[in-house]
């Protein structure tokens, strides 16, 4: 219980503080008072002025002590101590400018990537989602069974989100959020632009609990059939295209070639999921004939009082009562609900958290070093320590001196960490990758720097207590023997070898852990995508002709052959193909199938795979190989109905059988198209992203389906992306109003599909740098320092007949000593830390013997080059000065 003697206490304390020259005058007077009155009491008593004096002075027992005794009852010693304190350290580390750095070094770079980590995870995982409430907000997908195994949570059919909204009770909004429209043609002023965004429901903007910065947002029923379209555009597409008009509210523009009233204008903050979306259109919930297709998914806010859990178990129910009414659509059907924090962050949670274990990983190690340097200090101040010990200093008061000057170290190597963090936050934001969540909101805030002080003080604490402890713990009259003959302690000794060993295990988790992640990345660089033309003369880019003028097929049609015959026309142009569906990982459309012939079994589902839908030169513009049959040519029309397979379809569903010939069709639930006759096999290629494994696939031809969003594909015989402004401008000249976006080579399309796996390798390499710098600067202190402490004993020896060589092999035998048990240590160790990095890995195993044998091999490479320099210095000790060494 908080006692009232602090009431008077704190004042006093914070007085001593704030005002001392003032206390310190009062003090004075005090003393000068009772000196006065005690004389005139002592010239009472009939003794001279001058006798009076003398006894006054001496009844004071000495005017220090008695002013000490003072400031003790006015509480000011312990300050006086502390600022003693902190100019004593201030000078002891100012004298040793070459261990400040080094400990400012090592603390500022193991605090700044704490930092700068811990930065990431508040931005991603702790910080508050910008949106009203935001713990109430759920997501809704839907998930079901196929051949015997859950498919991950996937879209949902407009019929689905009807069926949501009538039946369940659990929800204040519940919107949906289409996905097929990714991308809009906007028009009407200015160059026709494809723009980033989504197809929401009205309420969608209710339902985060967000304000527009400008108008208006949705209003409830605008989503309904035969309404005008409205659309919300993003503060930065209002600057960039309107010039930050104010009269952009009610303005008028074409969308997707249709008429559109813009209504309101986001502010740049706001962001959901997409952190380049630049409009939000309506979603108009047109009355399904069918339960496919799946294109949406729900956003929801939970009434009060209303778990996820509860919610969860209510759509459960109303998903049974869907599969019982269309049994032929869904088997094993459920639609999970889940929060919205969960589904924003699921995908980097793992990744965010194996970094914080690594960077704590490089603190471990920054802080035995510092502990080591400290250690060392230590061994040098034995004999003043024994001194002081030995006249009357307390133990408590050496501990207490210790300690603030590793304070006083930490809190320095925090206000460079804090530095760093800064540059290392930058890094990370340049550096991320595009889709990473939040990373716009990653920076250095209040919660941040509380974290770099809770940092700094516990690194104090760790760094300083095993120093302080074996100074506290000094045999005096041991150490004034140790320190006369110029030897260390075997106890400090021990401790210091402790820590390298600790440096060194820590090291070695690192070092596992980064070179799994790199050859991890290395072997998914490696892996074939399937097509042979080469990545760096492909350049790809969408083109979608959209408006009045394109809603007639043929028309729709004529646009796609005339483009391509302008752009085959182009001078350093091989070949020219379209396609809805680019490898690596650019899926547009996927869908069921059937083989003729060869029903799926009662009660599972038709797997869903990427359907590309090409023009017939699309195979040799890509360079994928013809395995049997023949690609598609002139001969085929919208009426042949023929399809080319796959590889893996052909060895899945025609084992020892010639496919073609044969048909499938393809087929989503209850509806199925016409059936296709096989006329060719071609290789496999990778559509669903190079880690995928790849899955069977049916090709079919554009002429009968011309999409009116495409993907432009271009082999050149040279540089593809010096071809860029060539291809544009034929475009714009067959049509002015059709837009070009993503726009870039096949090689940037395959560098991009490995961000996150190549951004993982980075940082975790960066992080096994600092910790295998940190462990070689660790040994190499310790050696230094074991050697300039046994230069009388390395003379001795020498005198007695060792060689330069024998010297050597002795101090490199001591560092080898301790990495390889610290290698041993960290070894055993990884075996165990590497699981969490098992779902991260590609074609390498968590405890695969080349990266743990290599990272091994490099810190004992490493230690013994570390270990080499002291022992060079060590054989060319003269042997005089070594002898006369105290």
């Amino acid at each position: 219980m908080f006692s009232r003697r602090w009431l008077y206490v704190i004042p006093l304390r914070l007085r001593s503080i704030l005002d001392r020259s003032r206390v310190e005058e009062e003090l004075d007077e005090e003393m000068r008072f009772h000196i006065e009155q005690r004389i005139e009491h002592e010239i009472a008593a009939g003794k001279t002025p001058e006798e009076a004096r003398c006894a006054a002075w001496r009844a004071m027992d000495g005017l220090d002590q008695r002013k000490e005794q003072c400031r003790d009852m006015r509480h000011m010693n312990p300050i006086d101590n502390l600022f003693r304190d902190i100019r004593y350290g201030a000078r002891t580390l100012g004298r040793n400018p070459g261990f400040t750095v080094a400990a400012l070094l090592a603390l500022g770079l193991g605090i700044g990537a704490n930092t700068a980590i811990f930065s990431v995870f508040n931005g991603v995982l702790l910080r508050p989602l910008p949106y009203s409430d935001p713990d109430d907000l759920v997501m809704i997908f839907e998930q079901r069974a196929l051949q015997g195994r859950s498919l991950d949570r996937s879209f949902a059919s407009v019929a689905d989100f009807l069926d949501w909204k009538s039946q369940s009770h659990s929800f204040q909004t519940l919107d949906a959020i289409g996905i097929v429209n990714g991308r809009f043609t906007l028009s009407g002023e200015g160059d026709a632009e494809q723009v980033v965004g989504s197809s929401v429901t009205s309420t969608f903007f209710e339902t985060l609990g967000v304000r527009p910065l400008l108008g208006r947002t949705f209003i409830a029923g605008e989503d309904q059939p035969g309404l005008p379209q409205r659309a919300v555009i993003s503060e930065h597409l209002w600057h960039r295209r309107y010039a930050s008009s104010r009269d952009i509210v009610g303005k008028q523009i074409l969308l997707n070639g249709r008429p559109c009233t813009i209504v309101g204008v986001m502010p740049s903050r706001f962001e959901f999921r997409q952190p380049d979306a630049d409009l939000w259109s309506i979603l108009t919930l047109n009355p399904p004939t069918r339960r496919p297709p799946f294109s949406l998914f729900g956003i929801a806010r939970l009434k009060p009082g209303v778990t996820v859990r509860q919610a969860a178990a209510e759509m459960q129910v109303v998903a049974r009562d869907v599969e019982r009414a269309h049994p032929n659509d869904y088997n094993h059907l459920s639609f999970p609900v889940v929060p919205l924090r969960e589904v924003i962050v699921k995908d980097v949670r793992p990744l965010l958290w194996v970094f914080l274990g690594a960077v704590l990983l490089v603190l471990l190690i920054a802080v035995s070093n510092v502990a080591n340097l400290m250690l060392a200090r230590a061994t040098a101040r034995q004999r003043e320590i024994a001194i002081r010990l030995s006249i009357g200093a307390s133990k408590g008061r050496l501990v207490r001196q210790f300690m603030t000057e590793c304070l006083m170290l930490s809190l320095a190597g925090g206000a460079l960490g804090i530095l760093l963090a800064f540059a290392g936050v930058y890094a990370l934001r340049r550096l991320g990758p595009r889709d990473w969540p939040r990373l716009n909101e990653i920076g250095i805030d209040i919660r941040v720097l509380g974290f770099t002080l809770l940092v700094c003080l516990v690194s104090s604490f760790f760094f300083g207590l095993v120093p302080a402890l074996a100074l506290a713990n000094t045999s005096v009259g041991a150490s004034l023997k140790e320190g006369g003959r110029g030897g260390e302690s075997r106890r400090l000794g021990r401790a210091r070898g402790a820590l390298v060993i600790a440096q060194v295990m820590l090291s070695v988790l690192l070092l596992i852990g980064a070179g799994l992640l790199i050859r991890s990345f290395s072997l998914l660089w490696q892996v074939h995508a399937g097509f042979q033309a080469p990545p760096e003369r492909l350049l790809t880019m969408i083109v979608a002709p959209t408006g009045q003028r394109y809603q007639d097929r043929r028309a729709l049609a004529a646009y796609w052959e005339l483009l391509l015959d302008r752009v085959r026309a182009v001078p350093g142009v091989e070949s020219a193909s379209l396609s809805i569906t680019i490898p690596p990982d650019r899926v547009s459309l996927s869908d069921g199938y059937e083989i003729e012939g060869k029903p799926w079994p009662r009660g599972t589902e038709q797997p869903v795979v990427p359907v590309p839908i090409v023009s017939r030169d699309y195979f040799s513009t890509l360079g994928i190989p013809l395995l049997r049959g023949r690609w598609f040519d002139q001969t085929d029309t919208a009426d042949s109905h023929v399809t080319v397979i796959s590889d893996a379809m052909a060895r899945r569903h025609f084992s020892g059988e010639n496919p073609i010939g044969k048909r499938l069709r393809e087929t989503m639930g209850a509806s199925a198209g016409p059936y296709m006759q096989i006329v060719g096999v071609v290789g496999d290629v990778k559509y669903q992203g190079l880690s995928r494994e790849t899955e069977p696939l049916y090709y079919q031809l554009s002429v009968g389906s011309p999409f009116p969003r495409s993907w432009l594909l271009i082999r050149t015989r040279g540089d593809a992306e010096l071809m860029t402004s060539a291809i544009r401008s034929q475009i714009r000249q067959l049509d002015p109003g059709v837009p070009v976006d993503r726009i870039g080579t096949m090689a940037q399309a395959l560098s991009d599909s490995v961000a996150l796996p190549r951004f993982r390798s980075l940082i975790m390499t960066a992080f096994a740098t600092a910790a295998l710098l940190l462990a070689a600067v660790g040994i190499y202190g310790v050696l230094a320092y074991s050697v300039a402490r046994r230069k009388h004993e390395l003379g001795v020896r020498m005198a007695l007949g060792a060689t330069s060589r024998d010297v050597i092999m002795l101090v490199v035998g001591q560092g080898s000593r301790l990495a390889l048990v610290g290698i041993g240590l960290g070894v055993v160790g990884a075996l165990g830390l590497t699981r969490v990095l098992k779902q991260m890995l590609f074609g390498v195993a968590a405890s695969d013997a080349v990266t743990f044998t290599s990272a091994a091999l490099v810190l004992g490479a490493v230690a013994t080059t570390a270990s080499l320099v002291p022992a060079l210095r060590a054989a060319r000790v003269v042997l005089s000065i070594a002898l006369r060494h105290e």
